[in-house]
């Protein structure tokens, strides 16, 4: 049904903040009253939604000359009584569907399609993405009309908002009873970025116009480039050249990058031991007749560089204090580096953290000496505030930064390397008798990441599947059950999921480890030592 008769009309603006889903209803509004109709907006804002999606509700009612009676506009949309739903980001179009917006018999449905991701997609310890063509199946079933490229990405070409290119689309979808001329007079109104808003309501104006459906350009898959070293060290050549030489081309790549990867953490010698761990691991599999695709090779040789190359607070301080970090700030935030500006670091070093830094022994003693465990934690951990743009913020950071160099003196260090060569270990012990469950091994520290308490919880399931992974022995789907407990830790932090699939696979004792967050008394230190290898 076209809106172009139509005397009442309904719109529904979603937008989250800083997308100017406010400026795009002026913008109608003033357009409308300008066309001699009577218009009225309002907004529900929503604080909980990803920064703050806002609902924009607008009624456009247009007078019968001669009628004197003023109309009665809602204040709010109802399911079902909707013309036009514009959306400035693809969930919040599935978010308007939902609610029963956007109905096949009347509804306009313009909406951007890149992503925003919601908390509940990054708070997930695996991919947790929802799939974006589900809301493009919904879009092109329930909405009369539907019209949806990357809107973000035109904004940013013309250097302007995703506003200016939503209001450029609307007017290409003649969806509403105005020439291109009231819109453009609309925006040199509103009198704020007028260039720039005009050049990207032409880009989405002339997107509109391909059609219905999703018009986004098909991108092809990312290659993955393989690292090359354009310096002069020896040792770093060598151990490229090395890489051509002993390894298959097909793990070429991934070492490369891990290489790089370990360079930057430590250095050349921890990036040598990284290729003496993956040589072993490559004898291995040829020895148990491996496939030309090496699988047990590739997915070590990812896991392996990712989790050798930890954070701890030496590489926090490290890549807070890079000069391309601060020249990324003043990219993202629009400034010139000439202009004065302030940055604040927001830290919070555990105890744990503090003492990891130390030299093994020393940290340690730390852990365990009660007394000096409060002196370090008053001093160094707890909430901090840092300004890197300061002397007295930046110098304390570089220091730290500088302790890269005897980062394998340290107690972290210690317990890192500990905790691979039990797992290396165990991955030997079950490629020799079941491959494909060893397959499996080689993912298990994907379970390992972040930091804090972040990174225990991960450190315990990871455990908890490997003394699991024993005892699955001799199980004849050993391989797919650990594959489901793997899946089941990723779920969530909480451990619920992991200790209802451990129950489910007949490990009740390993279940019954898992307490829930918090269990453990407030101020409680414990050195999380490596478990023996099996």
């Amino acid at each position: 049904m076209s809106t172009n008769n139509k005397q009442r009309i309904n719109i529904a603006i979603t937008a989250m903040g800083g997308q100017g889903g406010g400026v795009l209803a002026d913008w109608i509004v003033g357009m409308a009253e300008a066309s001699g109709w009577v218009a009225q907006s309002t907004s529900v804002p929503g604080v909980a939604q990803r920064t703050g999606a806002t609902i924009y509700y607008l009624e456009l009612f247009q007078p019968i000359l001669g009628q004197s009676e003023k109309p009665v506009l809602s204040l709010s949309p109802a399911s079902g009584d909707v013309d036009l739903v514009i959306a400035a980001e693809l969930m919040e179009a599935g978010r308007a569907i939902q609610r029963g917006f956007v109905t096949p018999d009347r509804t306009t449905l313009i909406a951007s399609s890149h992503r925003a991701y919601a908390v509940a997609e990054k708070e997930a310890l695996g991919n947790a993405l929802a799939d974006p063509d589900v809301i493009h199946r919904a879009a092109d079933e329930m909405a009369q009309r539907y019209i949806s490229f990357d809107m973000a990405a035109l904004a940013t070409a013309t250097g302007s908002v995703v506003s200016a290119v939503l209001f450029g689309a609307l007017c290409g979808s003649g969806a509403l009873p105005f020439a291109r001329d009231s819109f453009e007079q609309a925006i040199r109104q509103g009198g704020v970025g007028v260039d720039a808003s005009l050049k990207a309501f032409a880009a989405g104006h002339d997107q509109a116009l391909l059609g219905d459906g999703c018009t986004d350009a098909p991108r092809a898959e990312p290659k993955v480039q393989q690292w090359t070293y354009k310096g002069q060290d020896a040792g770093i050549h060598q151990l490229l050249a090395r890489i051509e030489a002993d390894f298959p081309a097909e793990l070429v790549t991934t070492l490369s990058e891990g290489v790089r990867r370990l360079l930057d953490h430590t250095g050349l010698s921890y990036a040598r031991l990284y290729l003496d761990r993956m040589q072993q691991i490559l004898l291995l599999e040829q020895d148990q007749g491996a496939t030309a695709s090496y699988p047990l090779s590739q997915q070590a040789a990812a896991r392996l560089a990712v989790w050798m190359a930890y954070e701890d607070t030496i590489r926090v301080a490290e890549i807070k204090t890079r000069s391309r970090r601060f020249q990324g700030l003043y990219t993202e935030v629009g400034i010139d580096q000439q202009q004065v500006s302030y940055f604040r670091e927001y830290l919070h070093p555990r105890i744990e953290e503090v003492a990891e830094t130390l030299p093994a022994g020393l940290g340690r003693w730390v852990l365990k000496t009660r007394w000096a465990s409060v002196l370090m934690e008053k001093l160094f951990a707890g909430p901090k505030v840092v300004s890197t743009q300061s002397l007295r913020g930046f110098l304390p950071l570089y220091l730290v930064a500088r302790m890269k160099r005897w980062r394998h003196r340290t107690l972290r260090y210690a317990l890192e390397q500990a905790r691979i060569e039990d797992w290396l270990q165990l991955l030997v012990n079950v490629t020799r008798r079941d491959p494909s469950l060893a397959e499996e091994v080689a993912q298990l520290p994907s379970l390992i990441k972040g930091y804090g308490r972040t990174h225990e919880r991960g450190l315990r399931n990871f455990s908890l599947l490997c003394r699991a992974t024993e005892r699955l022995h001799g199980h004849p789907q050993a391989a797919a059950v650990l594959a489901e407990l793997h899946q089941a830790a990723l779920k969530s932090e909480s451990g619920s999921e992991l200790a209802a699939a451990l129950r489910e696979a007949g490990l009740e004792s390993l279940a019954a480890e898992l307490g829930a967050p918090g269990d453990q008394q407030a101020g409680a230190v414990q050195v999380m030592e490596p478990q023996p290898a099996p």
